[in-house]
């Protein structure tokens, strides 16, 4: 009994022995694999493909098949992605195709539009998927299985080619029915939204303010955020003058040659309002197949004016801009150009209209010759800017003032420019 007793003891040693280092590891692995498993969560991408839509559900070999990915992008940020297709070919192999660089705009879905040529002696079934990388080549995300789509490429130079997929069901009593069903059945039907055009913003570059017989430059940005290709595409610029807003006249016409789904085109070009018109506040206004040519989802999105009127005047404001901020200690400037003018002052003022000369002063002082610039910029002394600036500030309880610039020629005759608002930010009481 005794030397059983020890025997099962001994067992129990051995038991232990052999079992805790298979526990130790048996926890290991279960720690290792939570690990990943939380990580991967934590990895789940912001991209997801949301859609696939090809063209054409049979077309001829040697064409271009249209193939559609709709993208979403769940995150807060954008992000630079890469799409590659996944194909499987009539032979079973499977390829990927292109490297179409894209930038996906934060909460939102973007649809890219890739053609694929289909080798002329390739015909048969295929099979289209995608792939979503990142900038360093590591995938993102990819199709489901059930968004596949799939297409049959019809070699023309063999009559009797048909899809394994699709087949047109032949009737022994109507010969003619069945041959009808046939031709059907061989039809392209395009599954794409039209294409939608839109002017989404028309910019005056640089400077608003112009002087008379000058050019203003604009930029027009063009989009397509329909589901198909726009194809030669006509645009219109026009200016009118504020107060007349149905006298447009055309300025610039051109034509784009290809806008794809979710591309933007950037224009820019010359807008010259003839020297004759007459001095204020114009307009540029853009518009996109203005003759409704081109089928689309909206025709009420193609046409946009400039946010800022375009200024003609003699006098041109250069610096400030509008709402500009000057810093209570920095650096003070009024800059202007003209060219039938060669004597200036700067007014200063809290009425936008100048009308109360007790809440206005004007740079320099006075109306002597002494008190007129000849210079296109005049930069104010310390004891001009800002103390008188922020003396009429305190004394109407705001924190803005508008300027403008006074001139006159060499014949006497007097001028004034448009008006610009501008703000001085106060030192912080340390």
């Amino acid at each position: 009994m005794m030397a059983m007793k020890n025997q099962i003891t001994i067992d129990k040693r051995l038991v232990v022995k052999h079992l805790f280092p298979l526990s130790l590891m048996f926890l290991l692995v279960v720690f290792v694999f939570s690990k990943e498993l939380i990580a991967a969560t934590k990895k789940i991408s912001p991209i997801s493909v949301e859609k696939i839509t090809i063209g054409e559900d049979r077309i001829d070999t040697g064409r271009n098949q249209l193939i559609e990915v709709l993208v979403k992008n769940s995150s807060n940020k954008t992000v630079d992605a890469h799409l590659r297709l996944s194909l499987v070919l009539p032979n079973r192999n499977i390829v990927q195709f292109g490297n179409r660089k894209v930038s996906l705009n934060q909460r939102s879905e973007q649809r890219i539009l890739i053609p694929y040529p289909i080798d002329k002696n390739r015909g048969g079934d295929y099979t289209v998927g995608v792939k979503v990388f990142d900038s360093k080549g590591k995938l993102m995300t990819q199709n489901k299985e059930n968004q596949q789509k799939f297409f049959f490429a019809v070699d023309p130079t063999r009559k009797n080619a048909q899809s394994t997929r699709k087949k047109a069901k032949k009737s022994k009593d109507n010969a003619g029915t069945a041959k009808k069903a046939e031709v059907v059945a061989t039809e392209p039907e395009s599954l794409f939204d039209p294409p939608d055009l839109q002017i989404e913003k028309v910019t005056i570059l640089h400077n608003n303010s112009i002087i008379r017989g000058e050019t203003a430059h604009v930029r027009l940005v063009i989009s397509n955020q329909g589901g198909d290709v726009a194809m030669n595409v006509k645009y219109s610029v026009y200016w009118y003058f504020a107060p007349r807003k149905n006298r447009k006249i055309e300025s610039f016409s051109d034509m784009i040659k290809v806008i794809a789904p979710g591309e933007r085109k950037y224009v820019e070009l010359p807008v010259t309002i003839p020297e004759e018109e007459q001095k204020g506040d114009y307009h540029i206004y853009a518009v996109v197949d203005e003759s409704n040519q081109i089928k689309e989802l909206s025709e009420r999105n193609n046409s946009a004016v400039s946010e800022k009127p375009v200024i003609f005047s003699d006098i041109a404001l250069v610096f400030p801009d509008d709402q500009h901020s000057f810093a209570e200690d920095g650096l003070f400037k009024f800059e202007w150009r003209s060219k039938k003018f060669n004597r200036f002052k700067v007014q200063v003022s809290t009425n936008k209209l100048f009308a109360d000369k007790e809440e206005m002063f004007e740079l320099p002082k006075g109306d002597n010759e002494a008190g007129w610039e000849s210079a296109s910029d005049l930069k104010p002394l310390s004891g001009e800017m800002p103390a008188m600036a922020l003396a009429l500030m305190e004394s109407n309880d705001i924190d803005y003032l508008f300027w403008r610039v006074k001139a006159k020629n060499s014949d006497g005759l007097i001028a004034e420019s448009t008006v610009r608002k501008f703000y001085i930010r106060f030192k912080a009481d340390l």
